[in-house]
């Protein structure tokens, strides 16, 4: 095995305890995951990232005054205190991230501690890659611009040479083409997910509630099938829209029919996962990877999901759960499930019992390990670096 020296860069604040708490922030578990192992198969990892970050990489850490206190933007100080606020936390979010950037490529070209740097929430990279030229990929964690008239999309357009890497196909459709190395897709350390064969009447959905994640008809369709269905969340604002939820979620929270529940990690999220009979998952959006999904699969949870995004990718339909069309979609029905929107979401929960939660965990264990993940991730570097 060809040993490598690698920079993984995730230089966000939201690595912080301080920011972090009771925040979802998806990219960190599959990054701590992918150091930990690649250290394990005998690379060097240098971690850039926030000091409170575990892992058994090397943790090169942020700057604490920015995570830790609450410096004052002196141009802001005329500005409304909300403003100011949100307006401040931008700027110190940046700040964090480019200082820990630099110093990722301070390390890579001035002292020669790095073959790659592999970027993992940073858009800054670019920007020191295109000075440098030092080999570095991209792995990409939003959907692609749709239109030519936003920012992602003037972003990205100076940079469609580097090394992407997507993490489902389905994520590569957009209105730019960039130079994708690989597609690779996120992976779980097993032992973290529990799985159960018996599990409770009871449906369930996990993760941040918005619109876009479709939580209200997950309460449509489980009050009609009257199966309760209970639901784990963060309390940050981040992970859930205020309006949204004021008027489609919380009129139907009754402890009963509809159970909320707090932010799970650890065993808690597995315990939580495992008694579910279904996984109820109607996407609004091209969601480019969803960790829930492959998170509920691992306990044999069975997924219910509209087909947006990477989830007919991720989801086996008829042998993991079911890919049900929207209501909006044009696409004639290739799933088992021929009904669209929530009648076939409704025609899915009765047929859950049809779904081997064996074969559920057995789909992850062979797609979706943080050895596979890690395996592909070794085989792009050296791509790359023109390592055989």
């Amino acid at each position: 095995m060809t040993e490598m020296r690698i920079g993984l860069l995730l230089p966000s604040i939201f690595g912080s305890t301080r920011y972090l708490k009771n925040r979802i922030f998806a990219p960190l578990t599959p990054a701590v995951a992918l150091a930990d192992k690649l250290i394990e198969k005998g690379h060097n990892v240098f971690f850039y990232g926030s000091a409170d970050i575990k892992t058994k990489a090397e943790i090169i850490p942020g700057d604490r005054e920015l995570t830790d206190s609450d410096p004052f933007y002196y141009l802001f100080r005329y500005r409304d205190p909300q403003e100011q606020k949100y307006s401040t936390l931008e700027i110190i979010k940046r700040d964090f991230e480019y200082d820990l950037t630099m110093r990722a490529y301070d390390d890579a070209v001035n002292r020669d501690k790095l073959d790659i740097v592999h970027a993992y929430h940073d858009f800054g990279a670019h920007y020191f890659n295109e000075l440098t030229h030092f080999p570095t990929v991209y792995t990409l964690h939003d959907p692609l611009p749709q239109t030519k008239d936003t920012i992602e999309y003037h972003r990205l357009s100076k940079f469609t040479q580097h090394n992407y890497v997507s993490i489902s196909n389905s994520q590569r459709k957009g209105v730019i083409d960039l130079n994708f190395t690989d597609t690779v897709y996120h992976g779980l350390d097993l032992k973290d997910f529990e799985f159960e064969n018996s599990p409770e009447e009871r449906l369930i959905y996990f993760g941040r509630v918005l619109e876009d994640k479709g939580t209200d008809i997950s309460i449509e369709v489980a009050l009609a099938s009257k199966i309760p269905l209970h639901i784990a969340t963060s309390v940050a604002n981040a992970n859930k829209s205020e309006g949204f939820y004021n008027a489609k979620i919380a009129p139907y929270i009754d402890g009963k029919n509809v159970v909320l529940g707090g932010f799970v990690q650890g065993k808690e999220k597995s315990d939580f996962i495992k008694k579910g009979k279904a996984f109820i998952f109607p996407l609004r959006w091209e969601e480019p990877f969803g960790l829930t999904i492959i998170e509920a699969m691992a306990c044999g949870t069975p997924v219910i999901a509209y087909n947006r995004g990477s989830v007919s990718e991720l989801v086996r339909d008829g042998v993991t759960g079911f890919v049900i069309e929207p209501e909006d979609s044009k696409n004639e029905s290739g799933f088992v499930i021929k009904k669209k929107g929530k009648e076939g979401l409704m025609e899915a929960i009765g047929r859950v019992g049809e779904i081997d939660r064996q074969a559920c965990r057995k789909h992850v264990e062979d797609n979706f390990s943080v050895d596979k993940m890690v395996e592909n991730y070794e085989k792009v570097y050296k791509k790359i670096l023109g390592i055989n």
